[in-house]
């Protein structure tokens, strides 16, 4: 045994590490998890005096502000620059409902008609007599 040991381990021979010191890979650790939504940290401010209060608030209420004029600035810029595309496309759907209107009022137009002509049939019913039935042949 002795002789194996004084060897040593060519380069394609493995070197034999016991178990025990071996690498083993990380495992995952398992932990709370957090909110959705970000870092769960809110920035509280705590002030003092009313005039503290007043200038944080004013500062949070110009942020928000800006921030809706950028929006409203944009949303302009937008409709000015694809201008001629939306009057074509509003001319389009424009256009669309006219027809379906039409064919509406055509459908409208026909319906009554037909209640009337069913009306006149009702009417002529009583006064004008029918024709002559077909004869009939039964077999029992």
């Amino acid at each position: 045994m002795s002789s194996s040991l004084s060897q040593s381990p060519g380069p394609e021979s493995p070197i034999a590490i016991p178990a025990q010191s071996r690498i083993q890979p990380a495992q995952k650790i398992k932990g709370r998890k957090g909110k959705a939504g970000g870092t769960g940290k809110k920035g509280k401010v705590f002030v003092e005096d009313k005039k503290d209060l007043l200038s944080l608030m004013s500062s949070i209420t110009s942020n928000k502000d800006s921030v809706r004029a950028e929006k409203v600035a944009k949303a302009k810029a937008h409709i000015e620059k694809g201008d001629g595309r939306t009057e074509k496309k509003n001319d389009g759907s424009l256009r669309k409902r006219q027809e379906k209107q039409k064919a509406l009022e055509a459908a409208k137009a026909k319906l009554v008609e037909k209640q009337r002509e069913k009306k006149r049939r009702r009417q002529g019913k009583e006064v004008v007599e029918e024709k002559p039935a077909k004869k009939r042949v039964g077999f029992a």
